[in-house]
């Protein structure tokens, strides 16, 4: 299998079908990607916008069309030489809602339905009457209300009696209730007219294998495995054999008919055992394939080479090249500037610190509880350990958590590999440090279970459990905790808070960055190359203009003073944090190659997301509305304020032309480095997104085909740089698949390094400097330019072309 050259990013929905993907094939061609990647392609929720629900691994999703028309896409691509790389998601289902047969079944027949162990569920949690129960946390009032008011009804259907919550949520009877109804009353109707007392509904729904709630009791009592803290992602067992054979049964299908090449394994670290899935995925795909892995690193964590992949997804990549061309030497006073708009602020890592107590005391509390009392139950098992309480091991575990420095570690039936005892060696001693009225008998025996040094006295299999818990839960933990608070509170510089990068690293030298290319090609050479996702909180090159503000500091700072008075009194009702934030995004998010005619409604979309995820002036479970809707108003203010604009609009030009050539070098390297681009749908041009849902909003892929055809200088240069350099690999595929990595010494504002294969090598040479001051060299002797100039912000040199 002959791994892919480049891939671009497709997300399919019911506005964007496998028809609309296939009469894309000539543009993608025309560009020069080899592979198309696909969101998601089996049956999800109805009007899902993402894919990442899926309710039927069985089926193609109906509103992205069929599987002859998957087939119809493949065969379109295969006549070009082209592929697909599909995203596939093992983790998790989407529930609720009427889709999802599994589910549904799971909800009809309780712990005795064949698929009882398809998903991660807690038969037995504390709260009383629940035990047989599973929590379905799916109101938007609380039962009580929602019974009262109406809002849940008995229904029949050709499955039986059910349930229905806003005539959209789906609760299946117990077989015998539904029986019975059928017994007692003439017709189905008399018995939906009898039940629909609040009274008597109740008492039947009592009787139930299920309990509808409250969305917000979800924290405190779920007694499932969600994806996050998303109640309406249910995690399955892909551990189970019968779980695993069911859930890749038609992609296996479709890797066996040779049109899928290969796949994007979703959030691996939501697995029991990652590292098992893996193997038992290569070992019974029906051919081999290309498999990258969404797996976000710590800053200093890497790949295990062990793991039977051909690298990540490449967030950490681009987060790589974002500090790469952010000069470190803006780092103190773009600190300062910060400080002395917003006031004191907590550091970086206490900020982190700080978000991850919060998460896990509020939207992850069931899951911490849930550790402390199994942890309690093997405890109490061993009068050595029998004074050890629920409560003080819950609190040791939370602090281990909140000190842990990445996202998970891989325990298995051989133990801790030498990396995971020491991070939780790490965490342990952070832990003691900061909570030393904890007993240290508590952390002792959390390490003994973790480190596997507990006496024979002792269950293995609770053990097991437990540690699986652990594993399963600090993932969670990170990423709500790091990513969905913490940055979007610490604002200084927004574009390093993305995700698999933490906004305390401001900046990274040319020789790691070379350390990284050498490591990647020695160990993942195929490792995809990404710089903007459906993850990334904001799209690439708004990423950079706001790095630009660390070449010119001084500009800046002046321009923020300018900028709050003209605003006047409107700016002194929003935060100063936030008002930060919303300078940033103005600067970066001014479009450069379209209008403006949409930018106020993505600018308050972004900036109400970016209010709920810090959870301080605003929540997703208690809206502040005043609050944003003064944030929405300052916003219209903004675009129709002639004094503003004026003092913007000169500031924007000089950061948005550093910002620009920076992402001309981005493109290149991304293109050039070890490793394999990977294009986000539209990216070829200026990406200049805000956080999701905005990044998924409909493109106008007509109008990107005919400026790639007909360019204009200056509005299209990156459009067609992305195909000169996307030809150059596929004009010298085994340059890149294959080919050395030499950096080079060319002056301390440059960045270059050289490719070599046989006869035949590329040298790229970038301009680092402050302002990018053009540090190029005029002439080049050793080659022929085949993309840049002396006065651009990069050079890309081939030599041992021949005559």
């Amino acid at each position: 299998m002959m791994p892919p050259r480049a891939t671009y990013r497709l997300q399919l929905n019911k506005d964007f079908t496998l028809a609309h993907a296939k009469a894309l094939v000539p543009y993608l061609d025309q560009l020069g990607v080899s592979h198309a990647y696909l969101s998601p392609i089996l049956k999800a929720q109805p009007g899902s916008t993402h894919g990442y629900d899926t309710v039927d691994h069985t089926l193609i999703n109906p509103e992205i069309g069929t599987i002859e028309g998957f087939r119809t896409l493949a065969s379109a691509l295969k006549a070009r030489g082209m592929g697909i790389i599909l995203d596939f998601v093992p983790n998790h289902m989407g529930v609720g809602g009427s889709s999802n047969w599994l589910w549904l079944d799971l909800l009809r027949h309780g712990p005795a339905s064949r698929y009882a162990d398809w998903f991660d569920v807690d038969w037995n949690p504390p709260h009383p009457g629940m035990a047989g129960k599973l929590l379905v946390p799916f109101l938007g009032t609380t039962y009580a209300e929602a019974l009262a008011n109406g809002d849940i009804s008995l229904k029949v259907d050709d499955d039986g009696f059910a349930v229905w919550a806003y005539d959209k949520e789906k609760l299946p009877l117990r077989p015998e209730d539904n029986a019975l109804l059928l017994k007692q009353y003439k017709t189905p109707e008399a018995a939906i007219l009898d039940y629909a007392l609040p009274e008597k509904l109740h008492q039947l729904i009592a009787r139930q294998h299920w309990r509808l709630a409250h969305f917000a009791t979800a924290q405190d009592e779920i007694n499932y495995r969600r994806f996050f803290i998303n109640n309406e992602l249910a995690g399955i067992r892909i551990d189970r054999p019968a779980v695993f054979d069911h859930a890749h049964k038609l992609i296996f299908l479709l890797i066996a008919e040779g049109l899928i090449d290969g796949l994007r394994i979703d959030h691996i670290d939501g697995l029991l055992d990652p590292l098992g899935y893996l193997k038992t995925l290569q070992a019974q795909s029906p051919k081999p394939i290309y498999l990258a892995i969404e797996k976000i690193l710590a800053p200093h964590e890497y790949l295990r080479p062990e793991w039977p992949v051909d690298g990540t997804t490449g967030y950490e990549i681009g987060a790589e090249l974002t500090r790469l061309l952010t000069q470190k030497c803006g780092e103190a006073q773009v600190t300062a500037i910060y400080d002395a708009f917003v006031g004191p602020t907590p550091s970086p890592q206490e900020e982190a610190y700080d978000c991850k107590l919060r998460v896990m005391d509020n939207e992850l509390a069931v899951e911490l509880n849930n550790l402390g009392r199994r942890t309690a139950h093997l405890a109490w098992s061993v009068p050595a350990t029998a004074d050890l309480t629920e409560q003080a091991l819950r609190r040791a575990w939370r602090e281990v958590i909140a000190h842990l420095g990445v996202y998970r570690t891989y325990a298995d039936g051989d133990g801790l590999a030498s990396r995971d005892r020491r991070e939780i060696s790490l965490a342990v001693a952070r832990a003691r440090r900061s909570q030393p009225q904890i007993q240290p008998a508590v952390f002792a025996f959390i390490e003994g279970i973790l480190f596997g040094t507990l006496s024979k006295d002792y269950d293995t299999d609770s053990s097991a459990d437990i540690i699986g818990g652990f594993q399963q839960f600090t993932g969670p933990v990170m990423a709500k905790g790091l990513e969905d608070t913490a940055l979007y509170r610490y604002n200084r510089l927004v574009s390093l808070n993305e995700v698999g990068a933490h906004p305390d690293r401001f900046s990274r030298s040319v020789a790691s960055f070379h350390d990284s290319n050498i490591r990647r090609l020695r160990h993942h050479p195929n490792c995809l190359v990404s710089t903007s996702t459906h993850d990334t909180k904001r799209g690439e090159d708004i990423r950079l203009i706001i790095a630009a503000i660390a070449d010119e500091p001084d500009r800046w700072g002046r321009a923020l003073a300018e900028w709050r008075s003209a605003l006047g009194h409107e700016a002194d009702r929003i935060h100063p944090n936030d008002l930060y934030l919303l300078f940033q995004l103005l600067l970066g998010g001014w479009p450069i190659a379209s209008t403006t005619d949409d930018l106020a409604a993505r600018l308050k979309g972004a900036m109400t997301k970016s209010l709920r995820e810090a959870r301080q002036r605003s929540d997703w479970g208690v809206n502040n509305l005043v609050y944003e809707k003064q944030i929405g108003d300052l916003v219209d203010s903004i675009l129709t304020n002639t004094a503003f604009l004026t003092s913007f609009n000169a500031v924007r030009k000089t950061y948005e032309e550093i910002g620009r050539r920076k992402a001309l070098i981005q493109l290149t390297l991304k293109c050039t480095i070890p490793g394999i681009p990977d294009i986000y749908r539209g990216a070829e041009d200026w990406e200049q997104s805000f956080v999701d849902p905005d990044n998924r909003r409909a493109l106008d892929f007509s109008f990107l085909q005919n400026r790639l055809s007909q360019p204009q200088v200056g509005r299209d240069d990156k459009l067609v740089m992305t195909q000169r350099l996307l030809a150059l690999r596929r004009d010298h595929p085994r340059l890149f698949a294959e080919g050395s990595y030499t950096p080079l010494q060319m002056g301390s504002d440059c960045l270059a390094f050289r490719r070599q294969h046989g006869e035949l090598a590329l040298t790229i040479i970038a301009d680092l400097s402050p302002g990018h001051r053009d540090q190029l060299p005029d002439h080049f002797n050793d080659g022929k330019v085949i993309i840049g100039s002396a006065n651009g912000p990069v050079l890309v040199v081939m030599s041992g072309l021949g005559p």
